[in-house]
């Protein structure tokens, strides 16, 4: 039989298997450790004598530091040291409890002293209440008397004090009330009381009928009002509730919803007719009322009701007329303005409360008008629409019409007359809305500003552009009117951007703040960026058609049977002209300087692109040709360098780099074409240091520009592939990458399918580009053109050929 012994010692052997097996491996991560320190690197090697030295000494102190411990252990576990202490602990508990003795012993004798003082302070208190009730009970005695004394009289002014005492000297002694004397004279205070209500609400009916054979007095009203302060809060409510009834009975009468004079357009007479009942009520009654009773205060709350249920009737039984809507709307914010003034205190809280009034919270009479004043926002709509149909859809006048200057005129309007009665209208509307509602409504109306802006911009301005591009002007003459039409279009789309921008802000500043984060225009502002992109486009394609007859001249000029150069060209005489003519239009009728940039870089890419384009077209350019047309570039840089005004520093610096980075390329290019191809090493060289790349295709558009006869170019290629191949400096790609050499003849490089000539197209180019996609290097036919169905070396054996051939030493 196995015992618990026995079973429990090898739990105790397994147990603290795991504990070694991750002291081992925490004991060989700080050995791995402490010799990666030491021996940190090969030279650490040579110290191992030192670092052994080291780690004897080491071992030693580790050796004394456990012989401490022993010791210290053993002198610890003294077996009397245990029984000191707990012969100590035992004298500690005998001493507490002899002070628990001697501290129960001290409270029973403080006890005994004090207990004689705790009865007489208990019978003084006794006394004292007993003396107490006894003078509450003959004042209230007294009280009684008075009061019955007072109640075949009208002396309401001491009734409303003895009967104040009694009730306020009752209400301590009601403990007492099971008393016979007690509850008898309760009994008869209670008549009394209500004795006195009786009385006090037959002088009041005889007061609210007003009759003139019975007039109230006004100071017994005065007392009696006293008495009912007196007398609790729901009986002073109940007259209050019949005063209120009784003043606005004839109101409810005339000014029923069912009634003409209860209809949307007599709000005003309602006002009118309150305002004379108020009159009499401060002239006659309401100095009769405490203040504390807020009669006139509740008297304008309950007309303030009694109006808000009309006219929620009203509105909801029909689609209210617009003008009639705003005229009540208008009456309703005068009178809670008046009475928000008088009292001090903003109109919701003048409404709060009182006896007859049955909408819990603060309101207000004109928040009854919120969910029907979209009818004012649909006249708007209206409204706008009618100001901009006269500009609007086919048959419409132009909104150009009259607004542009005769091309005599130096100056003219700068923006459309139109967009800035758009805006003024708008601002109007805007300060009108905001005098009745900044609720939800003017978001509604925001939207319809929205929407009208969004038409302005695509049917007045870009469809009144569109009329007047329609008509073509004469073929190879400039027409400065459109381009003064596509400014003063401009001018007027960055002029609604940035007072839509202030229109925005100003609808937030007017609209509660939960609407604040509804209201942005950034769309409509998006859509006149749009509008201005497509005039500066206009502008450029103006320009562009202008120029074409300059471009056609350089077509035409055998660039390749020229024998000196002589000056500058004609057609840059022609081109250099109607660029300036351009500019000054330009710089006269567009405002923003930021615009006049813009529109002088996409001129400089226009006329660069279309520049280049003629160039390539005119191949072969020989040098002579070459050396002209660079010779004109440089006439062509100059007058591009003026397009914009004087600029700050930076900015004319700038610009003047964009400038020359746009016709850098194409003098580099001519540079290289007019260059000698003799000797041809030199020439490779020329085309290695100014291209810089490697590519084969690029170096085969200079040979077809050049017009190197098909000889020729056999060699130079060999030549050329010779040289880059020890060229590592060399890229595999330039901006005659993207050089179209058969650019279209019937599209502008402002056709979306038409890009500028340098513009990259992607990354093929160099000899692998050339041999997926095949490259002309046969020469070129007698109009410069390439053959397309030529191969590089007429096939692709020869050009492997070519490529593993030795080399000469």
């Amino acid at each position: 039989m196995v015992t618990a012994g026995t079973m429990s010692s090898p739990i105790r052997e397994d147990q603290p298997t795991a504990g070694p097996s991750k002291s081992s491996a925490s004991l060989t991560e700080r050995v791995m450790a402490r010799l990666s320190q030491d021996f940190a690197s090969e030279g650490s090697l040579s110290r191992h004598q030192q670092i052994q030295a080291r780690l004897q000494l080491e071992i030693l102190d580790r050796k004394d530091r456990i012989a401490q411990l022993k010791s210290e252990l053993r002198r610890d576990q003294d077996p009397g040291k245990m029984s000191r202490i707990q012969s100590q602990i035992g004298q500690l508990m005998s001493q507490i409890n002899v002070i628990r003795e001697k501290a129960a012993e001290a409270e029973a004798i403080v006890k005994a002293i004090t207990t004689d003082i705790q009865r007489l302070d208990t019978a003084k208190r006794n006394l004292t209440g007993a003396i107490q009730t006894l003078e509450r009970w003959e004042m209230l005695r007294n009280a009684h008397q008075q009061l019955q004394d007072l109640l075949p009289t009208k002396n309401y002014r001491e009734m409303s004090t003895a009967l104040s005492a009694v009730m306020h000297l009752m209400t301590p002694l009601k403990p007492l009330s099971t008393i016979a004397v007690v509850a008898e004279l309760f009994k008869s205070a209670e008549e009394a009381r209500k004795s006195i209500q009786e009385k006090v609400a037959a002088e009041m009916d005889l007061f609210f009928r007003n009759s003139p054979n019975q007039p109230a007095d006004p100071e017994t009203i005065r007392n009696v009002c006293l008495v009912i302060d007196v007398l609790g809060g729901d009986f002073r409510n109940h007259i209050v509730e019949r005063y209120l009834q009784i003043e606005l009975a004839e109101y409810r009468r005339i000014f029923r919803s069912t009634e003409e004079a209860g209809q949307l357009d007599n709000v005003p007479r309602r006002y009118a007719w309150f305002r004379r009942v108020l009159k009499y009520h401060d002239e006659e009654t309401a100095t009769l009322f405490p203040s504390s009773w807020e009669v006139t205060r509740l008297l304008v709350a309950n007309f303030s009701e009694y109006t808000r249920a009309d006219m929620s009737n009203v509105l909801g039984k029909g689609k209210p007329n617009v003008a009639v809507l705003l005229d009540a709307l208008q009456s309703t914010l005068d009178f809670e303005s008046a009475f928000a003034a008088r009292f001090e205190m903003p109109f919701e809280d003048v409404t709060v409360g009182g006896p007859t009034t049955q909408t819990p919270g603060k309101w207000i009479i004109s928040s009854v008008f919120t969910p029907y004043f979209s009818v004012y926002v649909d006249a708007q709509d209206r409204a706008i629409s009618d100001m901009l149909s006269q500009y609007r859809g086919a048959r419409s006048r132009s909104s150009l019409e009259g607004a542009v200057a005769d091309e005599t005129e130096a100056t003219g309007p700068t923006v459309l007359p139109s967009s800035t009665e758009l805006f003024y209208f708008y601002a109007q509307t805007l300060e009108q809305c905001g005098k009745y509602t900044t609720g939800e409504p003017m978001t509604a109306l925001a939207k319809v500003f929205g929407k009208w802006l969004k038409v302005y911009s695509d049917e007045v301005l870009i469809a009144g552009m569109k009329r007047d591009l329609s008509r073509k002007s004469v073929e190879g003459r400039l027409n400065l009117q459109e381009i003064r039409n596509a400014c003063v279009i401009l001018n007027t789309a960055e002029y609604c951007q940035n007072t839509s921008l202030q229109l925005e802000e100003r609808v937030k500043d007017k609209i509660d703040d939960q609407y604040k984060e509804e209201i942005s225009f950034a769309a409509e502002r998006d859509t006149f960026t749009s509008t201005i992109s497509q005039c500066i486009t206009t502008i450029l394609r103006e320009l562009e058609a202008a120029c074409e007859p300059a471009f056609s001249a350089i077509l035409k000029t055998p660039w390749i049977h020229l024998e000196n150069v002589s000056g500058r060209s004609a057609y840059v005489v022609d081109l250099v002209g109607c660029i300036k003519q351009v500019a000054e239009v330009v710089r006269a009728r567009i405002e923003s300087k930021r615009y006049l940039r813009t529109f002088a870089d996409r001129a400089v890419g226009v006329v660069m692109a279309r520049f280049t384009q003629a160039v390539v077209k005119s191949r072969p350019l020989k040098k002579i040709g070459a050396e002209q047309i660079l010779l004109d570039v440089q006439a062509v840089k100059s007058c591009l360098l003026s397009l914009p005004d004087p600029q700050p520093e930076a900015a004319a610096n700038a610009y003047t780099k964009y400038v020359t980075k746009n016709t850098g390329q194409l003098e580099t290019m001519l540079k290289v074409v007019l260059a000698p191809d003799d000797p041809p090493e030199g020439f490779v060289q020329n085309y290695c240091l100014l291209i810089g790349d490697r590519s084969f295709s690029n170096f085969q558009k200079i040979l077809d520009l050049k017009g190197t006869p098909r000889t020729d170019q056999q060699r130079l290629l060999d030549i050329f592939l010779s040289v880059t191949s020890n060229k590592d400096d060399l890229s595999d790609t330039s901006f005659l990458t993207a050089l179209d050499m058969d650019p279209s003849a019937d599209k502008g490089v402002l056709s979306p399918t038409v890009g500028h000539p340098f513009s990259p197209t992607g990354p093929s180019s160099g000899l692998p580009d050339l041999l997926s996609r095949g490259g002309s290097v046969e020469g070129s036919s007698r109009d410069g053109h390439r053959p397309e169905s030529t191969k590089p070396f007429g096939d692709f054996r020869r050009l492997v050929s070519f490529a593993t051939r030795p080399r000469p030493d």
